[in-house]
C-alpha cells in the first residue's frame, strides 16, 4: 500500500449558516493508504460522504445532490510527515457565474 495526500473539493453544499441556507462548497486535505490513486479517491470521496457532521449540516434535496471530486493529489514517500497539514474544511460561498459582475 501507498500513501496518499488528497486535496478534495466538494461543491453544491446547502448549508444552514446564522439561519439562511446558501450553497457552498469546500477544500479538504485528506491522507489515505491504498493500492492505487483511483482507490485513495474513492477513500477520500467516502470519508467525506459519510462524515456525520457534515451530513448534519446539509440540506441538499434528493434530486440537488452536492458534489465531491478530487483536485488534487500527491503520492507521498514513507518519510513525508503530514503532521503540519490542515485536515479540517475551508468552505467558501457558493456563487452563480452571473454574481461575479455585479
Amino acid at each position: 500500500m501507498k500513501k496518499y495526500r488528497l486535496l478534495m473539493n466538494g461543491r453544491n453544499f446547502l448549508i444552514n449558516i446564522n439561519g439562511k441556507p446558501k450553497k457552498h462548497g469546500f477544500y479538504q486535505n485528506i491522507v489515505v493508504e491504498a493500492d492505487s490513486p483511483k482507490q485513495a479517491e474513492l477513500l477520500a470521496i467516502a470519508k467525506i460522504r459519510h462524515d456525520e457532521e457534515l451530513k448534519k449540516a446539509t440540506f441538499n434535496s434528493k434530486d440537488d445532490p452536492p458534489i465531491i471530486h478530487l483536485d488534487t493529489f500527491w503520492q507521498l514517500d514513507i518519510l513525508d510527515d503530514v503532521g503540519d497539514l490542515e485536515f479540517g474544511r475551508t468552505f467558501y460561498a457558493e456563487k452563480k457565474w452571473w454574481q461575479f459582475w455585479r
